[in-house]
């Protein structure tokens, strides 16, 4: 099939992100097959080729993305005179990939390997040209979190943004995002949230989902419930930390962190105490 390149681009601990491509001949047509023997996701940057599980078949471009599982063995085949493909490879190892195989994720991809195409995904895709161009190893796996999301539990299908539209949408949306994690305490509205980055509620709300997963609320809420995870198991008590983290009313915080971890903030509280007054002693 010709020769092939892999080269590693960033890795941590827990991932790896490789670029995947054939090299600067042409690739001959024809059929190869491989079996896997790791998880990873992969996203096609260029060129075209066909991809074949069991009696499934798909020929994808740039822009698909698709996914590999141990013991799944796929047929790839190059067709001629078309551009060999060049593919972004992320692999997950150790800490992702013991988590992958203790939650069952992506266990049905072996027999359907390809994602629908999604602004989520893109999105993703570009966010990680940002991280490997900043190389940043701390961004890296809490962007592989996010991706494992997109990829187990993907959107219903819906328009897809073009390349431009898609950097616009998305460089507003990294900028309301960033407001949220950075100013989680403070009253943000969807209102408030939309103005400042020059968009109309509606439409905010609309891509922010698209793009992140999740509404802007939804975000929001969560950001501050760890947060107030965090100040709990270092001691606050439960009323500092529902105000502190930007909850107006406590029943709420209570309700909501229940929801959340499963337990009432006071009990995780005693706990932490417990644990620290064992220590001591």
């Amino acid at each position: 099939m010709g020769a092939t390149r892999l080269q590693t681009l960033l890795e941590t601990p827990s991932v790896v992100v490789s670029r995947f491509d054939h090299g600067a001949g042409p690739v001959p047509a024809g059929t190869a097959e491989e079996a896997c023997d790791h998880y990873c996701i992969n996203f096609v940057d260029s060129g075209e080729f066909g991809l074949g599980v069991g009696k499934r078949f798909w020929r994808l471009g740039r822009g698909a993305a698709f996914a590999w599982h141990p013991d799944t063995v796929q047929r790839y085949v190059h067709f001629e005179d078309v551009p060999a493909d060049t593919c972004m490879t992320i692999r997950f190892r150790d800490g992702f990939e013991r988590e992958i195989e203790r939650e069952g994720w992506l266990a049905g991809t072996g027999h359907v390997p390809v994602f629908h195409p999604s602004n989520r995904l893109a999105f993703l895709r570009l966010q990680l040209d940002r991280i490997l161009q900043r190389r940043s190893v701390a961004a890296l796996d809490s962007w592989t979190t996010e991706l494992i999301e997109a990829a187990v539990r993907p959107q219903p299908p819906h328009r897809l943004y073009d390349e431009l539209q898609l950097r616009r949408h998305a460089a507003r949306v990294e900028l309301a995002r960033e407001r949220i994690l950075t100013h989680s305490d403070e009253p943000h509205t969807l209102a408030s949230l939309a103005s400042s980055v020059g968009m109309s509620a509606f439409h905010f709300a609309r891509v922010f989902r698209s793009l992140i997963g999740a509404p802007p609320h939804r975000l929001l809420r969560d950001v501050r419930l760890d947060r107030a995870r965090c100040m709990l198991l270092d001691g606050q008590s439960v009323t500092t930390t529902c105000y502190a983290v930007g909850f107006g009313n406590l029943s709420h915080f209570i309700r909501s962190f229940r929801r959340r971890f499963g337990t009432a903030p006071s009990l995780l509280r005693k706990k932490t105490q417990a644990g620290t007054s064992s220590g001591v002693a």
